[in-house]
This record gives C-alpha cells, structure tokens and sequence, in this order.
C-alpha cells in the first residue's frame, strides 16, 4: 500500500506525488483514493480508487537513480519493436504508454528515433500518430528521469549522451 508523501508514476499522467487517502460514499459503499497530484501539472488533481486493480497496474514508485542509470546502460542493446502494421502498432505503443514501464518506453523512444531517420533518410516523414506516441513517450519518461536526477527536462538528453559516452 502506498502512502501519502510517495512519490509515484501514474500511466500517462506522469510523475505524481500522494498527497492523501480518503475514503468516499458511492452508492451506499465506502470507498479508499489515493488523491494524487501530478508534479508537471500544477491544476491537476486524480482520485484513484484503491480497490481498482486495472487502476492499481498503473500506479507504480518512480524509479531510482540507480534503475535510470541502469536502463540508460541498457539503451544500446534494447531491439527495436517496430510494428509495421498501423493500427497494431498503435494498440501495442499506447498500451506501452499506458503501462508506464521505463525500459519498454526507452524500447518505443529508440523504435520511433530510428524510424523516423530511416524515413527521413528517403524524404519522408514518420507518421502523425506515430510522431504524437513519440512526444507522450518523451514526455513521460524525461519527467520522471528529470524528477529523479534534479536535472531540468531540458537536460535530461545530454546527461543520456553523457552516460552513454556520446
């Protein structure tokens, strides 16, 4: 069980902090959240049933300095997970999204970077929804890598780069 004071990773809401436990009145039943609040947006406030297993698969701590540091060692020699067919492809990326497991998003970050060079490399472009998958990905996991190291997001890429020894 979680509590308040934890800092979390909540599927596509991003790197959230627990800031209470309360229980509500639905239909005559009463029910525990976890009132969490989003750290990247600062109007933001989710309620998240605790009794929710589909919810509670979602939720999960952020990850370490020492598993960031560990999944950029790994970048290099995770394969990519190109899904040549569209609509499988985006089924399978926003459920990678949806997951919120660091190393499978790195996996979708790399995928989606070489795709797009091979595309770009014969004048075309990667395609919006694929473009959109990316950014999400992105998004999410250089907040919680911004958020673990203290580093801005805008930072989060030369300190890979650096790791990596690029």
């Amino acid at each position: 069980m979680y509590r308040i004071g934890d800092t979390v990773l909540y599927g596509t809401d991003g790197v959230c902090e627990i800031t209470d436990i309360v229980s509500r009145q639905f239909n005559g039943t009463a029910r525990q959240f976890y009132v969490l609040k989003p750290i990247y947006r600062k109007n933001a406030v989710l309620y998240l049933p605790t009794d929710n297993d589909k919810t509670m698969e979602k939720l999960r701590y952020v990850l370490t300095r020492d598993e960031i540091l560990a999944a950029i060692r790994r970048m290099p020699e995770l394969e990519c997970i190109w899904i040549e067919h569209h609509n499988d492809r985006k089924d399978e990326y926003q459920s990678i999204l949806r997951s919120g497991d660091a190393t499978r998003m790195v996996q979708l970050i790399k995928t989606l970077y070489e795709r797009r060079q091979i595309l770009l490399d014969s004048g075309k472009k990667l395609r919006a929804a694929d473009e959109t998958c990316l950014k999400d990905a992105e998004r999410l996991l250089y907040e919680e890598f911004s958020y673990v190291l203290e580093i801005p997001c805008s930072e989060v890429i030369p300190f890979i780069r650096k790791e990596l020894g690029q």
